[in-house]
Order: structure tokens, then sequence, then C-alpha cells
């Protein structure tokens, strides 16, 4: 059940972006706030949430994968997806029609799995690579730190187990 929960709250840190560009497109206001203090709201709660999901992270089994034979670097993978929220939200004319295409990308993004990519995870110093091992087993790693180069590189930290296939790196205090 946690797990569900979790992804859950990572897809809507994911696809929060769409909802705030078309906030900031359509103008929406709150009483006497002053429009730009409202759009930097609607822009921290994709930040806001994305730091919340990291809060998730120690709940998760502690795990390792080792010998690497592959490791390369993804973080400009899913940047399209992303940029695509922002098409989209452009292009929406309502608020009626925002809730329908926002209920499509949430559910899309949710069975793909792909709200393991946070281009605001990149803000936090977190990199995505796709590692494989030497019994040929294909990993999705978070890492944070120093660009991972090689896989004779590649030495990760403390791991959680987010599912099978995703890895994120939890850094000790002591590192």
């Amino acid at each position: 059940m946690f797990k569900l929960i979790f992804r859950l709250f990572l897809t809507l840190s994911a696809t929060s972006w769409l909802i705030a560009v078309y906030g900031i497109k359509s103008g929406w206001s709150m009483c006497d706030v002053p429009d730009g203090v409202v759009y930097v709201g609607l822009l921290l709660v994709p930040v806001a949430l994305s730091l919340i999901s990291l809060l998730f992270v120690p709940c998760f089994d502690d795990d390792n994968i080792g010998n690497c034979v592959e490791c390369t670097l993804a973080d400009q993978e899913f940047l399209p997806v992303y940029l695509g929220y922002f098409f989209v939200a452009l292009s929406i004319g309502d608020d009626v029609t925002l809730c329908f295409i926002f209920g499509i990308v949430f559910l899309f993004t949710f069975l793909a799995q792909t709200q393991y990519f946070n281009p605001i995870f990149l803000l936090f110093g977190y990199h995505f690579y796709h590692v494989s091992t030497k019994k040929g087993t294909r990993v999705f790693v978070i890492a944070r730190g120093e660009v991972i180069r090689s896989a004779e590189d590649a030495r990760f930290g403390v791991l959680k187990r987010i599912n099978n296939t995703t890895y994120i790196e939890r850094k000790d205090k002591r590192q």
C-alpha cells in the first residue's frame, strides 16, 4: 500500500507542471494576492512535491547492485516528455479540458512509471542512469553527486529499492 501511495505522489509531483503552466497561461488569481506571487506559488508546487517525495526514500528497503558493466546517463532522456507537458498546457482552452487532459496524462504517467524521472531532481543534484550488470540485469538508478562517466566509476552508496527495476541512492550523512 505504501508503494502505491508513493507512486501516486511521485506521479502528482511529475505531472503537476501541466497545471502550473496552465494556471499561469490562464491568469489564475487569488483575491488580492498579486499575480506574480500566485505564479511563483504555482511554480513552487511541483518543487515542493518533489522535495516531499524525497522524504519517503528512507522507508524503502536497502539494496545494492554490483558488477556494473554499463552505466549510461539518462538525464536528458525524458526532458522532451516534460517539454510536452508545457506545450499541452499552453494549448488547453478551459478548466474542464484541463481536468480531462490532466487525468489522462496522470494515468498514463502512472502506468508507464515514467514518474521516477523528475526534472526537479536535477536541481537537487540527482542524476539518472541506466545500469546493466554482468548478469544482464538492466535497472534505473537515481543517484546524487557528480556525473558517472563509465561503469568502472559507478560506485553507489546505499541504494533504496523503489521497485524491481528502479533504485534511488540515499547518501549516508557521514558521506
